[in-house]
């Protein structure tokens, strides 16, 4: 059978989507992940850490994300109310408080600590429920609600309200079984739900490569919705920033092993190499994500080491959009530890910082450009494994 580019687009989307779906969600929880600074965050019988994306009716998913959508408040003299329902196992030595639980303003996510935004947090009904409850009577206005991470500051459109809920910077839960399940609750001063969301996450079996979103580099700014003219790059065009990623390989622990040495061969530069790309990876029809195995500081697809791939969905017609690897002095800026970019962020998470530039196509709209490691690099019949979009507004 012969398919279409634009049928193996939508497969492959659709895909990713499996990818990083919980098993269901509904109301204001939109989709249930791991946390993008730990390596097995969502791995079965290690400590959980997990990132809880919000949404609305009028902007689910992805387009919650757009920093021109206001996230959540919490209402005067009201709550908000997070239970790790099933799945997750209490750790009771450590207190549900500030340390366990932080609101997150976007993605990558910039943090809405309490200390700053007004808020405390504390143990629910249950020993399973965090319960977040505004300092002052008038609650926590979501318009109001901006990140103080330092590249917060000068972003285009600053992210205001509550986007996701990060669980898990100190760890007071094991991820146990083969499901979690967390639930939020909006609650008023009357004590009236009046926004609620359920969510699902499928814990690994074992660990796999990570792909995550940062904004470790450039002091936090935001690298996701930015915009740009057609035709321009980001990371060179005026005002934006090369979109960035935290790599970990397959970490046994909570190791902080990073992939090294990555970066991107967009399809376009594949067929000049006269490279053909095996049936398996058809599916990859934005190019190939390479880790430079002989240390040569450059990417061929013959030699190194595919470990994934991406696509880009792009408006109709669009033409001219593409992925690809910065160049630094004239040579390949292949993924580095995170300690190039911030020592304080490496003595925490390890990993390594992979950054790309994005060539936005010749028509306006929404651009997504979604990246996935394989499941074992060794395989590269092997289905997808952890995998991250982001979205790029041209106009």
């Amino acid at each position: 059978m012969k398919f279409s580019a634009a049928r193996l687009m939508t497969a492959f989307l659709l895909a990713f989507a499996a990818g990083i779906a919980p098993a269901s969600s509904d109301g204001l929880v939109g989709v249930v992940v791991s946390s993008p600074i730990f390596a097995n965050g969502t791995v079965q019988d290690m400590r959980s850490g997990i990132n809880i994306y919000l949404q609305r009716d009028d902007a689910r998913g992805l387009d919650f994300m757009d920093p021109k959508v206001v996230g959540y408040g919490i209402p005067p003299g009201g709550r908000l109310e997070v239970e790790m329902v099933s799945g997750f196992q209490r750790d009771p030595g450590i207190a549900l408080a500030q340390p366990s639980i932080l609101l997150v303003a976007g993605t990558p996510q910039q943090a809405l600590p309490g200390r700053t935004v007004g808020y405390s947090v504390s143990e629910g009904h249950n020993r399973n429920t965090f319960v977040i409850t505004p300092s002052a009577p008038n609650g926590l206005d979501a318009a109001a609600m901006t990140a103080a991470a330092p590249g917060a500051k000068t972003d285009p459109i600053p992210q205001r309200g509550i986007k996701i809920v990060h669980v898990g910077m100190k760890m007071a839960f094991v991820s146990r079984g083969s499901v979690g399940t967390v639930e939020v609750r909006i609650i008023d001063g009357n004590g009236k739900v009046v926004d609620r969301g359920r969510g699902e996450l499928k814990f690994l079996p074992e660990p796999r490569p990570q792909i995550f979103p940062t904004n470790i580099p450039h002091a936090k700014r935001n690298h996701n919705w930015q915009r740009l003219a057609p035709g321009q790059i980001l990371g060179q065009a005026e005002g934006t920033l090369p979109i960035a990623f935290l790599l970990f390989e397959r970490n046994q622990g909570f190791g902080n092993r990073g992939i090294l040495g990555a970066g991107v061969l967009s399809r376009r530069e594949l067929e000049v190499m006269n490279y053909s790309v095996p049936p398996a990876l058809k599916r990859y029809t934005g190019g190939l994500i390479v880790k430079d195995a002989n240390g040569d500081g450059l990417l061929e697809p013959g030699q190194d080491q595919i470990i994934g791939g991406f696509a880009v969905r792009a408006p109709r017609g669009a033409s001219g959009q593409e992925v690809r690897t910065p160049l630094l002095k004239g040579a390949l800026q292949l993924s580095r530890p995170t300690g190039a970019y911030n020592q304080r962020a490496a003595a925490q998470l390890g990993g390594a910082i992979m950054l790309l530039e994005f060539v936005a196509g010749d028509k306006k709209g929404i651009y997504r450009a979604s990246f996935a490691l394989l499941s074992d690099p060794a395989d590269m019949t092997g289905p997808d494994g952890s995998t991250y979009t982001y979205s790029i507004a041209v106009e």
